[in-house]
């Protein structure tokens, strides 16, 4: 699975250097506008070429990269970096550092469709997928697209993924944070029930089954 992702971390603590090697989460919000807007500003900072040239230089992928799917890695690596700190403190060191991150996997024989992240813990995957939406309204709609996606991306993976190894699958829909420079407390908050909502899916459906079937 390395091979055919973008980006690869074999410890949560590697994706944290990852994150901190780009030097920008201090600065980096997840606003509202689209994601080309939102990409003008940021066009020509350092790590917007970083990130672009290592996806052009994985030469796995049919087009260069957009501004606009920056943007969304950069809103989506504040999302699972807010879930690997929450996750921590739910499961065991050992535990924690047993988990791999997969971004961008692209599937095999799939016309090169990509999965945003897989976390893999033992004999478990587990498929997600994000999305950001301007308001409440298109959550739902957006939640049922995205949760079909992720099912037929499971179903190409079986065709290859050993079987004993369980696939499980997360829709992600998220809001925007900040208008501007000013907060949005309903929105934030939202999104931070989703990352606990992901969190105690992780704990109980991957890593408490794997421990009760150890028994």
């Amino acid at each position: 699975m390395k091979n055919e992702s973008f980006l690869f971390f074999k410890t949560p603590e590697s994706f944290y250097k990852f994150l901190d090697s780009l030097d920008i989460y201090n600065n980096w919000k997840i606003t509202k506008g689209t994601m080309n807007s939102r990409g003008e500003s940021i066009r020509n900072k350092g790590y917007t070429k970083f990130l672009r040239e290592r996806f052009n230089n994985k030469k796995m992928f049919r087009r260069s990269v957009s501004i606009s799917e920056i943007v969304s890695w950069l809103d989506s690596f504040v999302i699972m970096r807010r879930f690997f700190k929450k996750l921590h403190s739910s499961i065991t060191v050992e535990e924690f550092n047993n988990i791999e991150l997969y971004c961008e996997y692209m599937i095999k024989m799939s016309k090169k469709m990509r999965i945003d992240f897989i976390l893999k813990y033992k004999n478990t995957i587990l498929l997600i997928e994000f999305r950001m939406v301007n308001n409440f309204t298109k959550i739902k709609s957006t939640w049922d697209k995205k949760k079909v996606e992720l099912l037929v991306y499971k179903e190409l993976l079986e065709n290859y993924i050993p079987t004993e190894t369980r696939i499980l699958t997360f829709a992600f829909i998220s809001l925007f944070e900040y208008d501007g420079r000013n907060i949005e407390d309903i929105q934030l908050n939202y999104n931070n029930n989703q990352v606990d909502f992901l969190v105690k899916y992780f704990t109980e459906f991957v890593v408490k089954k794997y421990k009760n079937n150890e028994k």
